[in-house]
């Protein structure tokens, strides 16, 4: 219990840069009163605290929460997730790197008299070749277009023993430039720059349904956080009410005995006290029940089945003079900042982007492309080369002159010499463009994508429609919500300065022999049930303020609530998950 206390003053210490003050409608002011601190001896008067409990404001409570919150927690990830699908679509623009190299030789018996290799016999001769090839390039898509380039550098080494090869070794080099763009389909919306769109959408998407989810606990924070204090003040409630009918049974017991009241009133006292016990034990319960979900939204899984800690509610609750809700302000503040709203706006953005993609793979394929190529050709002299040196082609080919060092410099050179002719005048080369089409017959399923593109995007515009009409339900039920809990407030309270003045002068006619302890019982359950209503009605106001406050989408600035700072919490184990 001591390690759990400490670590929830030790996150309050880290987070107190995310408390910067109560809400402006919770502070006092001259229409501010203490709902409790009135001249009518309400009995609940201020929170006491228990033994061993630990200090909790709704600021604080809000702060940590949105923290240890199990619900931010499952839910922060999301964001990341979606930003980390929108960042992988980039992906397909990566350029590639390709290469390969290969080695290929060749021995076998010469069977054509006019490839004579040398020896005695041309038909035992053998034929004796080896290729050594390879090549590397680069090739990537290009963004929003669709078109494709690429680079390549490609080369090749041929040794061989064959009499009508001038080079051998024979080097042979070649670079290509090539580049291909879709005219029709393809162009823009193709699938990769498509997929680019709707990632980044989903992630924005992603962010406003996380800035629900913490809206959300916001609000499930401040109603169990005011339903703590309430089944506090409930406990209190019971409990005196438990005192004043022991008292009352003391009493009664006394006039019993002296013979001033019959059995049947001692009776009734003792019924009125077990009633009071009965009603303090279901109090109790309900707080600690309280105390578990308040526990549970603000240190998340830290509340295990030993956990005997206890918060101690030190926010006041306070009644505040309301004025009638502007609908129409109310009502355009919720249109621009209910993030469902955006969330829904998203996926209509994304419904677009589907049906400029369907409308382009619709159309007929019709690519051009061009391509040039440059070479190179180098090697050194072959000593077997005389293809037409012998009239004998069953007799082995003289010996070859020996070249002279000039003949030898012109013609000979190694695989880097082929680089050279690139830059040539009369240098090989290669140009090819193309153009290719694909005209699919029917194309009955880019026709039916589209349509099917068109209802979805419908859909997704009528589900906007629907959602700010339900918005506007909603603002409307909670201006009306906080005026008739701002009402029930008064009334209940009067109900209870009333029971109060009633229980008061039932007493006083008790002790002059004008009622009976049964009517005095009467009063004081009267009297517990207008304190119970008083603090339901308190615990109703204070839960219609959140929930329009929800319900506009300005709870979080109410509460001075960052979305940035509630993602930052868990931003470095993302990162390290990354970095894996």
């Amino acid at each position: 219990m001591h390690c759990l206390r400490f670590l929830f003053l030790a996150q309050l210490l880290a987070l107190g840069t995310l408390i910067l003050g109560s809400p402006a409608w919770a502070a006092s002011s001259d229409a501010t009163r203490d709902i409790y601190d009135d001249e009518a001896g309400d009995p609940t008067g201020p929170l006491p605290a228990e033994p061993g409990s630990q200090p909790l404001s709704i600021n604080e409570a809000i702060a940590v929460g949105l923290q240890n919150n199990l619900d931010v927690q499952v839910n922060r990830y999301q964001p990341y997730i979606g930003e980390l699908t929108a960042g992988a679509a980039w992906g397909a623009y990566d350029p590639t790197f390709n290469g390969d190299v290969g080695y290929n030789s060749d021995q076998f018996r010469n069977t054509n008299v006019l490839n004579n290799t040398g020896g005695t016999d041309n038909f035992d001769q053998q034929n004796i070749t080896a290729l050594i090839s390879g090549q590397a390039g680069i090739s990537a898509l290009i963004p929003y277009w669709g078109a494709s380039v690429d680079l390549s550098l490609d080369g090749s080494s041929l040794s061989s023993n064959q009499p009508f090869l001038p080079f051998s070794p024979l080097y042979n080099s070649g670079l290509t430039i090539g580049a291909s763009i879709p005219l029709l389909r393809g162009l823009i919306w193709n699938e990769p720059w498509t997929q680019v769109k709707t990632t980044r959408l989903a992630y924005d998407a992603d962010l406003d349904n996380f800035t629900t989810s913490v809206m959300n606990t916001v609000q499930q924070i401040i109603r169990n956080y005011w339903n703590l204090v309430a089944t506090k003040e409930q406990v209190r409630v019971a409990e005196k009410s438990l005192e004043s009918n022991q008292a009352l049974l003391d009493q009664t017991k006394t006039q019993y005995e002296v013979g001033v009241v019959s059995k049947v009133e001692v009776v009734q006292a003792e019924a009125g006290v077990a009633n009071s016990d009965f009603d303090l034990i279901v109090a109790k319960n309900n707080y600690r029940n309280a105390q578990d979900r308040l526990i549970s939204d603000v240190l998340g899984d830290h509340l295990h089945a030993s956990t005997d800690l206890l918060f101690y509610p030190t926010t006041s609750p306070q009644f505040t003079s309301v004025t009638p809700v502007d609908l129409n302000e109310a009502v355009s503040t919720a249109f621009a900042k209910r993030p469902e709203l955006a969330a829904a706006q998203r996926r209509l953005d994304q419904g677009e982007v589907q049906l400029k993609f369907a409308k382009n793979q619709r159309l007929p394929q019709l690519d051009v492309g061009v391509r040039y190529r440059t070479g190179g050709t180098d090697g050194y002299a072959n000593p077997s080369f005389d293809f037409f040196g012998n009239t004998d082609p069953f007799q082995p080919p003289p010996p070859a002159p020996p070249l002279t060092p000039d003949q030898r410099a012109k013609i000979e050179g190694n695989f880097g010499d082929t680089f050279d002719s690139y830059f040539n005048a009369d240098r090989p080369r290669e140009l090819i463009a193309q153009a290719t089409i694909s005209i699919p017959l029917g194309n009955i399923e880019g026709r039916k994508n589209v349509s099917k593109a068109r209802i979805e995007l419908r859909r997704a515009n009528s589900q906007i429609v629907r959602l700010k009409q339900q918005i506007i339900v909603a603002v409307r039920a909670a201006a009306r919500g906080l005026l008739a809990s701002a009402q029930g407030v008064q009334a209940a309270e009067r109900r209870r300065v009333a029971a109060v003045e009633q229980l008061r002068a039932e007493q006083i006619r008790l002790e002059h022999g004008e009622s009976t302890p049964y009517d005095v019982l009467l009063r004081q359950s009267d009297l517990v049930d207008a304190e119970s209503q008083k603090i339901g009605a308190l615990q109703a106001f204070r839960n219609a303020q959140a929930e329009l406050e929800r319900q506009q989408g300005t709870i979080l600035e109410t509460w001075n609530v960052s979305i940035a700072n509630v993602r930052e919490l868990d931003y470095q184990s993302v990162g390290s998950l990354e970095a894996r």
